[in-house]
């Protein structure tokens, strides 16, 4: 049989206090006197109570949920990007709703869906290039956006990265002045390490004029 779930009113009742009371403890712990507070968190503990955000979610209060949609999990830049995400939501009392995609737009746009209609409070994406439906749903959504890995300029809202094509274009421009007789070298590195977008900057730069 399965066992009831301790709800708000278990909490009051166990403390002696309104629900209201547990309710505004919840939100905001320093809006409760600290001798009540120790109280709520004993009774918390005891009853291994859970809350439940579906009221909140349904009313559009704040989720207190960032989404992160990351094309790879065995990717280990990505895993330092999470620890790195979830270092600062959890400082600040949010939680990580976490999404991967396979690097595919079409599956980025269904978990983006479903990550919406939680309301989350804002979004962080590892990719620059998106399906038109993704957009107009990041559009609709109103909600602060950020973009990693890449910089380059226009973005949705925010980004945070570093421009893989002057990086591409610099690198390609030292070694070519440093030795032509390297370019067999450096050009099988390039094509086997480099991204799309800066395999097209290493050709420009090998095109004279």
């Amino acid at each position: 049989m399965k066992k009831k779930r301790p709800v708000l009113q278990d909490v009051a009742d166990l403390v002696g206090v309104t629900k209201m009371t547990v309710s505004r403890y919840l939100r905001n712990p320093e809006q409760v006197s600290e001798a009540l507070r120790g109280k709520i968190a004993v009774a918390l503990d005891e009853l291994g109570y859970i809350p439940n955000r579906a009221p909140d979610i349904l009313s559009n209060a704040t989720s207190r949920a960032i989404g992160v949609l990351l094309p790879s999990l065995t990717n280990q830049v990505f895993s330092e990007v999470l620890r790195g995400i979830e270092s600062v939501t959890d400082a600040f009392g949010y939680q990580t709703m976490l999404a991967h995609y396979g690097y595919k737009p079409e599956m980025e746009e269904k978990r983006l869906e479903s990550m919406l209609s939680w309301n989350i409070d804002g979004l962080i994406l590892t990719e620059r290039t998106h399906t038109p439906r993704t957009l107009k749903m990041i559009e609709v959504a109103g909600i602060p956006v950020v973009e990693l890995m890449d910089s380059r300029s226009p973005c949705l809202d925010i980004a945070v990265g570093f421009d893989n094509f002057e990086a591409a274009r610099q690198m390609t421009a030292a070694i070519i002045a440093a030795a032509t007789a390297m370019s067999p070298i450096w050009g099988r590195v390039l094509m086997n390490v480099l991204s799309s977008n800066r395999r097209g900057t290493s050709r420009r730069c090998l095109t004279p004029g």
